[in-house]
């Protein structure tokens, strides 16, 4: 009610409805308290007193009522309450924190983009392979091409950069073409360096790209050498974060006794014939070489089709006597398979296997570690099941089937949801999902009819949320994550 304080206006009053005045009387009250043995002695005496008594309402000051002044100035109050009242409600949506209804979040959608460019031949549509946004949130890469391929990709590739400019209308605008003679399959920034964005084609090659002035000059390309990957698609790209880069950077200076420099970064790329491969790439010195080439599982002489991977995220803050193992990555295959892995250096045995875990029955679609409890991490499959594990058990903590087909996954950053994209979108074309309850959250605006083929979350300020169909198009969200309302129960898995 902070508005009234501020009202400024004349004083309205009106008078007392009693018939005369009568002095003031007051009102005692006195209590003696003695002991003596168990016994006690309360002694109380009142004086109570009114201004009116019901003879002094005569039938002259009753039909006058309400008094005189009262409804002019509840004219005048009544209607700054009701504009403080919406005011108040406006500022605060949750006007009980104890209520049981659950809110309705709704996703504005910010942008759609068409993306339609000719590529492809005869009936095959292109559609959106991978998506990734920049560290600041300000730029989007798109790759389009083919989504199935007969035998080998015999499609050019294509990614599209949008930049949002202020100037028009605070709009995703294309910016820049990069073309490749292959369909790129992934593709991500690096989480801190804007300029840095790495992809991966159908042939096994892994290519890193210096943005720095919103173009791509001659010298600003590194591929990887030849026959990368055994020439075969690379399935999944991640950047490694400063405490697992200096891991890998450390291993490189062991093994060949170079000197690392200030701007050396890494990245791993995955390929389907099984191999998992860690880069040391700086794009100023133009280096892009090989630290270590994982071959998964090749102890037990079962070569999996990884189709992802997901590194334990860090936590230093935890306590001594809840310290988890910082050195771990899972790979999981189309098979269904889930492997358990340990960082190895060079002179190891180059098989990072130490576990298998009890995993899905069909093809492995993604594989996320929490942000919030890093021990934490869910994997989807292609028959819409989503398990929950902990790195400490190699059963899986939940298994939840869904009745939604499901095509990707991706955490929310800062809430322990995912975000799920749906193969058959009849009404929609994303579920947001709270893991730890086993439930979806309800959200409206993600309206559509399309099968969505990749989903990108980013959270710097706002969050936007951008998801690719096979029809080529891209839509952006802005979800308020915000109101979201989580308890400590929601970290309990």
């Amino acid at each position: 009610m902070s508005g009234l304080s501020g009202y400024d206006s004349e004083v309205v009053g009106f008078d007392s409805v009693a018939a005369k005045k009568r002095p003031e009387m007051s009102n005692s009250t006195q209590t003696n308290f003695g002991e003596a043995g168990v016994g006690c002695q309360t002694n109380s005496s009142n004086d109570i007193g009114c201004s009116a008594s019901p003879d002094d309402f005569t039938d002259d000051i009753l039909k006058e009522y309400p008094p005189p002044g009262l409804n002019e100035f509840l004219r005048k109050v009544v209607p700054v309450v009701m504009d403080q009242l919406d005011q108040n409600d406006r500022d605060y949506p949750y006007n009980s924190s104890d209520s049981d209804e659950e809110e309705v979040l709704n996703a504005k959608l910010f942008q759609e983009l068409k993306i339609q460019d000719g590529i492809g031949s005869g009936d095959h549509q292109s559609s959106i392979l991978g998506l990734t946004w920049s560290s600041a949130g300000n730029s989007l890469a798109v790759s389009i091409g083919q989504l199935q391929h007969e035998a080998w990709c015999q499609n050019s590739g294509l990614i599209k950069v949008f930049t949002l400019k202020r100037a028009g209308g605070d709009k995703f605008v294309h910016s820049l073409d990069i073309s490749e003679k292959n369909c790129v399959t992934v593709l991500k920034y690096h989480p801190s360096v804007a300029a840095l964005l790495a992809y991966g084609t159908t042939s096994g090659e892994v290519v890193l790209c210096n943005l720095m002035n919103g173009s791509l000059e001659e010298g600003t390309q590194l591929a990887s050498p030849s026959g990368c990957h055994g020439s075969r698609r690379v399935s999944a790209l991640q950047w490694a974060d400063a405490p697992l880069a200096n891991i890998y950077l450390v291993m490189q200076i062991h093994s060949k006794g170079k000197r690392r420099g200030a701007a050396d970064q890494v990245l791993f790329s995955s390929g389907s014939d099984g191999t998992l491969n860690a880069w040391q790439v700086n794009a100023n010195l133009k280096v892009f070489e090989n630290i270590i080439c994982y071959n998964v599982n090749a102890s037990r002489k079962v070569t999996p089709d990884i189709t992802c991977f997901d590194f334990i995220k860090p936590s230093p803050l935890r306590p001594s006597s809840d310290k988890i193992p910082e050195d771990i990555f899972i790979v999981g295959s189309r098979s269904g398979a889930l492997y358990l892995c340990k960082i190895k250096a060079q002179n190891e045995l180059a098989d990072p296997v130490i576990d298998v875990l009890d995993g899905h029955n069909t093809c492995v679609l993604d594989i996320a570690f929490s942000v919030q409890k890093p021990n934490i991490f869910v994997s989807v499959s292609m028959d819409s099941e989503l398990r929950v594990y902990d790195v400490k058990h190699s059963s899986a903590l939940k298994v939840l089937c869904l009745d939604y087909p499901i095509s990707c996954m991706c955490w929310l950053p800062t809430v322990p949801c995912v975000l799920l994209g749906l193969a058959q979108g009849e009404r929609d074309l994303l579920k947001l999902y709270n893991v730890s309850a086993g439930k979806d959250v309800q959200v409206e605006g993600f309206n559509g009819d399309a099968c969505v083929t990749c989903v990108a979350v980013n959270q710097a300020g706002l969050c936007r949320i951008a998801a690719g169909d096979t029809e080529g198009r891209v839509r952006v969200w802005e979800l308020p994550t915000r109101r979201i309302r989580m308890s400590a129960e929601d970290l309990d898995f």
